[in-house]
């Protein structure tokens, strides 16, 4: 099958080029999902599980190569691995550490933990992959499980699975209208990469059934609701007691595949800006959650969403096709890579929720993700299992007071959220430490 399809899967998508140019402390190059089983993972029933799903995603069966004036594919031989992991990972994704691949699935008692090198996939991608891992996992575990729509062997991997998705926009509608234009935004101050510190996570868990109840009945979003929350949470930890008056902008990654039907597991996200304005933060909760929602509604206006997400393509996808020296490449798109993101606050992505088979359920505690900072002083993910929504909060600063006050702004509008923090830090990346053949 590789051989038939060795062009699609070594094609490079129009976006995902910029995270094999950056590192993990430019970028988010990856995120981390995490499975709470409810039983003991065995790793080489894990490991067989892996070797199963790559039959049917030969595009997670890349290494990078990092060449004299680009980076690019390669086909990897030798097989994957599984690792014991643990909250601070030692490891770098797609050097030796992981035989080259560029994903990492590692396990530590009953949790299994899978990270993928964002040039690759999108969270909602990824997800696809770990669904199939899941599955075949909990069939070697001698588990009743039916697949559902979860993509196995009994389906056929096509070019599509793979294919550049913002090539499919170029015939939408666009338009500039209504954009938020590049204002200055709250900021913390800019983190010293250079001593490549561990971050501070905290998962946040709230019940799903409340949140959709309320942002139903209100005509508001989970996203708008949980923005207002972080912002006024923000507002008390940072903003109380100073003259300070910049909007608060979330960098949300919108999933393009509601719109364009697509089974691409490839990156394919539009970047638009979130604003919660100094004005919003003397509003009640609800009528700030209002305002928000209202203003997002432009951004996410399709032809808006299109018009962004194919800037952003064309802009990454010329600079990896410059004829220019690696090492001079790579520093400008690093750079690119900080000024855009350094436009913002912070980023903060909904991945959705994580939907698994009736019949697998039972074997699934728990399921979440995590953000890294990379260059921002926040980084935040919101997923979703069954009944609760998790946020993942990971801070460069270690300040808790603010996931304290998010809280509190949560409880003085009835919703209660269990707390877990621990010391952080996702698989590095550099292109130094890519493995050979």
């Amino acid at each position: 099958m590789i051989e038939a399809y060795r062009d699609a899967l070594l094609n490079v998508d129009s976006y995902g080029a910029i995270f094999m140019y950056a590192t993990h402390k430019d970028l988010t190059t990856a995120p981390r999902h995490i499975v709470r089983m409810t039983e003991p993972v065995d790793p080489r029933v894990l490991l067989a599980a892996v070797r199963t799903a790559l039959d049917r995603y030969p595009q997670f069966g890349l290494g990078l190569v990092r060449g004299e004036t680009q980076y690019s594919y390669r086909i990897l031989t030798k097989p994957p691995v599984v690792l014991e992991m643990n909250d601070i990972s030692p490891y770098y994704i797609g050097s030796d550490d992981t035989n080259g691949y560029l994903f990492l699935c590692g396990y530590k008692g009953n949790t299994i933990y899978l990270e993928y090198q964002h040039c690759t996939s999108d969270g909602r991608g990824f997800d696809e992959f770990i669904r199939t891992i899941l599955y075949y996992y909990l069939l070697g575990m001698g588990h009743p499980v039916d697949p559902g729509r979860i993509r196995t062997n009994e389906t056929e991997f096509t070019p599509q699975d793979c294919e550049d998705g913002y090539l499919r926009l170029r015939g939408m509608p666009q338009s500039d209208a209504d954009h938020h234009p590049d204002v200055p935004s709250f900021h913390m101050p800019e983190y010293d990469s250079t001593n490549d510190d561990n971050e501070l996570t905290t998962e946040l868990t709230i019940s799903l059934p409340q949140l959709l109840a309320y942002t139903k009945g209100n005509g508001v979003t989970p996203m708008t609701f949980l923005m207002t929350a972080i912002s006024m949470g923000m507002y008390r930890t940072y903003y109380a007691g100073t003259d300070r008056k910049e909007p608060i902008i979330a960098e949300v990654p919108m999933d393009l595949r509601a719109y364009v039907k697509t089974t691409t597991t490839r990156f394919f996200v539009s970047l638009l800006d979130l604003p919660f304005f100094y004005e919003y933060f003397s509003m009640p909760f609800l009528e700030a959650c209002q305002a928000c929602k209202a203003y997002f509604d432009t951004q996410k206006n399709l032809p808006h969403a299109v018009f962004w997400a194919l800037k952003n393509a064309n802009r990454v996808a010329k600079s990896h096709k410059l004829d220019m020296p690696i090492d001079e490449k790579e520093q400008m798109m690093r750079q690119q890579a900080r000024d855009y993101i350094r436009r913002d606050s912070f980023i903060l992505t909904n991945i959705g929720e994580f939907k698994l088979p009736p019949s697998m359920e039972p074997f699934v505690k728990d399921y979440s993700a995590i953000l890294p900072c990379a260059f921002q002083p926040f980084g935040i993910l919101v997923s979703s299992y069954r009944d609760t929504l998790k946020v993942s909060i990971s801070q460069r600063d270690f300040n808790y007071h603010l996931v304290e006050n998010i809280r509190a702004v949560l409880r003085e509008i009835g919703f209660e959220t269990t707390a877990l923090p621990y010391t952080f830090h996702v698989t590095r990346y550099d292109g130094l430490h890519l493995a050979k053949d």
